[in-house]
């Protein structure tokens, strides 16, 4: 899609060069204008920060850096660190201390007494001047158990700082302009950590196509966002005190900003709040939002200036399945070096962190009974002579694969001995097992240094071990076929499956009720981000209707937003629903009765969610607080996908929102019907299955019998009566033959 576009420039931009000074003259400038500007308070635990549990220091010389980002909206005035940690009793406190130190400059270094060596905690202050866009925060162990030689892998050399501990810092707002080619910031920050809440604003009641923009418009950001999650709260007629996006077509005006009779994408000031923002989409009609919508989505390092109006624009190639720019392609083998930078796959150290590779694949290729994905390792290590434990270790999703020896004699091919003579390049082939094809996936490497000790000190071991992986390393999807059985939430909650088979949505309907609310248009905009999050492309194509409308959408997959009586379909489809309500009393389907799971001879090739025994019906106090996901084969087409978002009280659709914008909690959701509570997510298997995709006559058959036992051994029946039929036929003559000789 090309676009043309006519821009307003900006006034320069403010230089960075003292933040702390254009943080005062902003809040004197504020201060002049509508009241002081409002700092604000936020919290950056040890986990945001990249630690993955406590983080645990080992040896003479152990350390770990966390980074975090500052807004580039915000400036710090004030900094606290809060730890908590235990250390080794046996440690020398003349001799043994912990520094903390923020960019390379020292914050405290802390004694290590002898009888203080569990519970303790700090607070450290920080100076503000010490922050930049990126920090990095270290700490470092300097730890001695004895004074004469010792060895630097002791087991007495350990500190612990619990993931507990935090950064508490206080952010005073930057004044900043009006230009768009900083998009999505203001409105959003790439820098910031934390998940993202943009309200959306509409003078009046919108339409359908103007909703479609703003859903376009909200899976920009939701891919912006990331996995730090992203919601859209909608307001009608309302502003929010802070930043914002506003919808407006020509002709009106909603506190002070007017409308245009074209495709208008600006950023205004907000009336109320001098800090604050506004991303304005304006145009005559519904299809000029759209354009301005897809405007951003597409071609936000185009734009500039404070207002760019677009005048002409060229559709874009229609997407393929499976081509979403956040996924791992499946018809050729991807280099590591297209998933993570060159720099993320090298470690060092005497305890080096573990490598890690994170990969997304659609969760519908069919692994079964495969070794899995192949992947051609290749990686570095230093190799230590006469040390013969040394090791790479593979895993996935925190599951242990394989253990590769590294200083044992390299039984390569003739080539890989070639290049091994000159450099310490190895290849070796292993795979990814079918448990690691979930959709959102992460490949760890972790390297282990055997040392081997003679004497009292020596051999000490050196202090540059090194290892790498290569950015030439590959892995390949490439021979899997796309097959599963369905519905599984987990696929949808994970990866946006099977919506996102199709990277704009456009074998996706969204329903809507007739007249929606502003939760229903708010869970509507969030599941948009989600999409949008999930392949890393807007969801440029998707159709969105009132339930009326539905039939018109039959070869779509379909997701259904609800809440009350405001869903028609959720009467109309009652025989398909996993959960019916009538009367008064809410009725949880029988689970689907096959005789598959009692016969089936490999229960372990098929995981399914824990059915129920029976139909539930359910009356009482509570029954009205329900919000729930549901997930079935369309009654409108056979193949195709419904998954229906429900509450009975609008308001509890926050809760579906904010479970899906969780990465803690969207694991639980699972099976076909789920419910989501403000902290739990309970789960079960009810619908029927189906399947979509399709598969290689011979691996179908091989499905098939592997699933029908019985079928199987009547097949083998068969076959052993007609060999015995055909040998018959064969030996009749020759018996009558051998009678008449005897005859």
């Amino acid at each position: 899609m090309l676009f043309t576009a006519t821009s307003v420039e900006s006034k320069p931009r403010v230089p960075k060069a003292d933040r702390l000074k254009a943080a005062q003259e902003a809040s004197e400038e504020s201060d002049a204008r509508k009241g002081p500007a409002k700092s604000r308070t936020v919290s950056f635990t040890f986990k945001q920060m990249g630690a993955w549990s406590a983080i645990k220091l080992r040896g003479v010389d152990g350390s770990q850096t966390l980074s975090f980002p500052i807004r580039a909206d915000e400036v710090v005035v004030a900094a606290k660190l809060r730890i908590a940690y235990d250390y080794s009793p046996a440690l020398i406190p003349e001799l043994s201390h912990l520094k903390v130190s923020l960019n390379d400059r020292f914050a405290t270094v802390l004694p290590l007494p002898k009888d203080k060596s569990v519970g303790n905690t700090r607070d450290i202050d920080i100076d503000p001047r010490w922050f930049f866009d990126v920090n990095y925060l270290r700490f470092k162990l300097i730890g001695h158990y004895t004074r004469d030689c010792e060895d630097p892998f002791h087991s007495s050399l350990w500190l612990t700082l619990s993931d507990l501990g935090r950064l508490e810092l206080t952010l005073a707002p930057l004044s900043t302009v009006n230009d768009l080619k900083n998009l999505p910031a203001p409105f959003f920050d790439k820098r910031d950590n934390v998940p993202l809440s943009l309200p959306f604003v509409f003078a009046s009641s919108p339409s359908l196509g103007t909703l479609k923009a703003a859903g376009v418009l909200a899976s920009w950001f939701g891919l912006q966002a990331g996995t730090r999650g992203a919601q859209f709260p909608v307001l009608i007629n309302n502003l929010p005190e802070g930043n914002a996006v506003v919808f407006l077509q020509a002709g009106k005006t909603f506190e002070g900003l007017k409308g245009t009779t074209s495709s208008t994408v600006s950023i205004q000031p907000h009336p109320g709040n001098p800090q604050a923002k506004l991303l304005l989409i304006s145009g005559g009609s519904d299809e000029d939002l759209a354009r301005a919508a897809r405007a951003v989505a597409l071609f936000t390092s185009t734009l500039s200036g404070s207002s760019t109006t677009i005048n002409k624009e060229t559709a874009t190639a229609p997407r393929k399945p499976y081509d979403a720019p956040a996924w791992v392609a499946t018809d050729r083998p991807v280099r590591f070096g297209e998933l993570a930078r060159p720099e993320e796959l090298r470690t060092q150290g005497y305890f080096p962190e573990v490598i890690r590779l994170n990969y997304r694949v659609s969760p519908d290729l069919f692994t079964w009974r495969t070794p899995g994905a192949p992947v051609k390792l290749k990686y570095r290590a230093i190799r230590l002579p006469g040390h013969k434990s040394s090791s790479l270790n593979l895993g996935i999703n925190s599951n242990f694969i394989q253990a590769i020896a590294i200083d044992e004699p390299y039984k390569g091919t003739k080539e890989a001995e070639f290049v091994k003579d000159k450099t310490p390049l190895r290849e070796e082939l292993v795979f990814v097992p079918p448990y690691g094809v979930t959709g959102r996936d992460q490949l760890q490497f972790s390297y282990y240094f055997d040392f081997v000790k003679e004497g009292h000190c020596r051999n000490m071991p050196p202090d540059n071990l090194q290892g790498a992986i290569d950015a030439e390393s590959t892995m390949d999807f490439s021979g899997f076929p796309h097959y599963v059985a369905l519905p599984n939430l987990a696929y949808f909650s994970n990866m946006g499956f099977p919506f996102t088979r199709m990277a704009d949505l456009s074998e996706t309907a969204v329903v809507l009720p007739d007249s929606p609310n502003a939760d229903e248009l708010g869970l509507y905009l969030t599941l948009m981000g989600r999409m949008g999050e999930a392949t890393a492309y807007p969801a440029l194509h998707h159709a969105l209707v009132a339930s009326i409308d539905v039939e018109k959408m039959s070869k779509r997959d379909l997701l259904v937003i609800g809440s009350a009586r405001s869903q028609a379909l959720m009467t109309k489809w009652a025989d398909r629903l996993p959960m019916v309500q009538s009367n008064g009393e809410r009725y949880v389907r029988e689970a689907d009765s096959t005789w598959r799971p009692t016969y089936r001879w490999e229960q372990q090739d098929v995981q399914e969610p824990t059915q129920p025994k029976g139909g539930l019906t359910l009356t009482g106090i509570g029954i009205g607080n329900l919000a729930t996901v549901m997930a079935f084969e369309s009654p409108l087409e056979s193949g195709r996908s419904v998954v229906f978002l429900y509450a009975d009280k609008a308001a509890d659709l926050r809760k579906l929102a904010d479970v899906l914008a969780d990465p803690e909690r969207i694991p639980l959701i699972q099976g076909d019907f789920a419910i989501v509570d403000d902290k739990s997510v309970s789960h079960a298997k009810v619908s029927r299955t189906y399947y979509i995709g399709s598969l290689p006559w011979f691996s179908k058959l091989r499905w098939f019998l592997s699933d029908q036992p019985l079928v199987l051994g009547l097949l083998g029946g068969l076959i052993c009566l007609l060999m015995a039929a055909i040998i018959y036929r064969k030996l009749g003559p020759i018996n009558a033959k051998r009678a008449k000789a005897s005859a």
